[in-house]
């Protein structure tokens, strides 16, 4: 069975976070305002990248803030791909941050610029994952979606913003899972029907997610949510790190 944390991948992903330099905080409380339920995720972690003025020094951050679910992967699974819907992906990234419709920057977000087929449905050989609650995967993706609904409007916590008043900030919220490794996960073509491909690359999985806002009011908003082996989280950071400065260029153009 998915064993759950502390897992392989939970126990080594906060120090390589920190160790990267990211402001780590493991196994946040959170309460689900729709739901009126404590919730918790495995890591929230911050990074920042500053606004330089060669006269001036600082003068603003972009703080990239990833909620993020560690799943151990001890039995296969299978993840269904099918071709991502780049329209409302260039508008997830608009909705970002500083990005714009007709910007280079936004083409060349990896949420546009990567992973052209997405995964849609996922099952696993878990055994005791009877009901669809239980399904280590759905448990997860469910973690960082609520998790990044109930906090990305809550300001950032990285220590380089304490004494910093003023300026520009920009935050940019991502919701992934860091999974121990993908050597039982396998994909199939959804529309072709093709026999299961072993994974071997990071990956997103699209959903559109219906929840309550805390005014009641119903939302149903698309997300992708990135998949990514530990061993990948290098790569994956120069990614993020792409994006956060095409953000901070932008925010310097405008």
């Amino acid at each position: 069975s998915y064993a759950s944390p502390p897992s392989a991948s939970a126990a080594q992903a906060p120090s390589w976070f920190s160790d990267k330099k990211w402001h780590t905080v493991v196994s946040p409380y959170y309460m689900d305002q729709s739901q009126a339920k404590a919730r918790e995720i495995d890591l929230v972690v911050e990074k920042t990248w500053c606004f330089m003025d060669p006269f001036k020094g600082i003068q603003g951050h972009v703080v990239v803030r990833l909620f993020v679910e560690c799943k151990f992967v001890a039995n296969e699974a299978v993840f269904w791909l099918a071709p991502k819907d780049i329209q409302s992906s260039k508008n997830l990234v608009c909705n970002l941050g500083p990005f714009r419709k007709f910007h280079t920057e936004t083409n060349e977000h990896h949420y546009v610029a990567t992973s052209p087929k997405v995964a849609k449905l996922f099952a696993s050989s878990n055994s005791n994952a009877k009901a669809q609650e239980n399904e280590p995967f759905y448990k997860a993706l469910n973690q960082v979606l609520n998790a990044t609904v109930a906090l990305r409007s809550q300001p950032p916590s990285h220590p380089d913003l304490l004494d910093f008043k003023g300026g520009k900030q920009v935050t940019l919220n991502y919701p992934v899972v860091v999974c121990s490794s993908f050597d039982k996960l396998y994909s199939v073509d959804f529309l072709k029907g093709s026999e299961p491909e072993e994974i071997q690359d990071a990956f997103q999985l699209e959903v559109r997610y219906a929840f309550h806002e805390r005014s009641g009011t119903q939302r149903n908003e698309y997300f992708l949510v990135d998949f990514v082996a530990f061993d990948q989280l290098a790569q994956f950071e120069d990614l993020i790190g792409q994006g956060a400065e095409s953000a901070k260029n932008r925010v310097l153009l405008d």
